[in-house]
């Protein structure tokens, strides 16, 4: 009989793959080839816009807002029904600073610390700069601009804007990371209004993680060992004291079959990109993007508990109610989002 150790858990193993497919999808956009012209293409010059043998006109320019309503509407159902997933997986925001740490972390484990260090930048430079260039090849077509590069130097503009996008990528995913979510963007600000109990959200299970603390190995989790969950208000009160020890004094003492779930190993809070803690309660800075959750259940594995002590799930869930498909909220978004189709359609046909 094998006594190999089964595999560390990945809940959202998904994370990378859908981050480095959508940067590449990013980056091919330029290039992609519709009957002999650039298949996505919003020529400033020509006025007109390519968009996969579409072509839009300066008196089209009502379809295009359509357009673009009709993505913000489905931006808004999708973060209803189904919490940050923009934010946490596909943000230019998220997307570039996971991009960034990808780089300095594989170049921190190949080279000496300062060789690391100088190294990190110039490469973050270098995608930066390659990142500008590919979003002005969405506005001046990717073929002449680089001809340009190579043979006479760009114009002003575009000289402006290659630059201008390098610095903003360099130094919103490098430098400002987690301040652009926080205090610049503003749909981050709009989210709580999208949002209602029933939308899910990172949430830490309290009943079955407090109190926490260290405890010698192979205790067997709360379940396992007979203990069982808290009642909601004794958790709370627990989360209460963890959270703010000058206001509430510290914490009791508890012996080792006493602890919860959570090891208080802060593995959560030391990979969150907002620096925060989970364990805390819902946070409206919360991207949502699942590094806590795959943390707290890789150091649950290896105590020998089992997953879930931080889910995916709204609060009505976390507490054992039925989930409500059908809200206000849905059926004013879903009425706006099926108007907006209607109108467009009608203004095609």
């Amino acid at each position: 009989m094998s006594t190999a150790t089964p595999p560390l858990p990945r809940p959202w193993r998904w994370r990378g793959a859908l981050t480095a497919a959508l940067l590449l999808s990013f980056y091919a956009s330029p290039w992609l080839r519709w009957d002999g012209r650039q298949a996505l293409l919003f020529d400033l010059r020509a006025r007109r816009f390519d968009l996969f043998g579409w072509t839009l006109w300066p008196d089209d320019v009502g379809v295009l807002l359509g357009l673009l309503a009709v993505l913000g509407v489905a931006l808004a159902l999708l973060t209803h029904l189904a919490g940050r997933v923009w934010c946490g997986h596909a943000c230019p925001q998220t997307l570039w600073t996971r991009a960034f740490d990808g780089i300095a972390r594989a170049l921190a484990r190949a080279l000496p610390a300062r060789a690391a260090a100088v190294t990190t930048q110039l490469s973050w430079l270098l995608l930066s700069l390659w990142t500008g260039i590919t979003f002005v090849g969405l506005f001046s077509p990717i073929h002449a601009l680089l001809g340009a590069a190579a043979h006479g130097g760009w114009s002003g503009w575009e000289t402006f804007w290659v630059l201008f996008y390098a610095g903003a990528t360099w130094g919103n995913a490098g430098f400002l990371r987690q301040q652009v979510c926080r205090s610049l963007c503003p749909f981050a600000r709009l989210q709580p209004l999208l949002t209602d109990p029933h939308t899910p959200r990172m949430l830490y299970d309290a009943r079955r993680g407090e109190p926490r603390g260290a405890r010698p190995p192979a205790l067997g989790g709360v379940l396992g060992r007979g203990r069982g969950l808290l009642d909601p208000t004794t958790a709370q009160d627990y989360v209460f004291r963890a959270a703010h020890p000058l206001l509430a004094g510290p914490m009791p003492t508890f012996s080792a079959d006493r602890l919860g779930d959570c090891l208080d190993c802060a593995a959560c809070v030391a990979v969150c990109p907002m620096q925060l803690d989970i364990r805390h309660g819902p946070q409206a800075d919360c991207l949502a993007c699942g590094a806590c959750l795959e943390a707290c259940a890789q150091q649950q594995h290896r105590a020998g508990f089992g997953t879930g002590l931080v889910r995916y799930c709204s609060p009505q869930a976390m507490a054992g109610q039925p989930r409500r498909h059908w809200r206000p909220r849905t059926t004013a978004l879903l009425v706006m989002l099926l108007g907006l189709l209607a109108c467009g359609a009608w203004r095609l046909l």
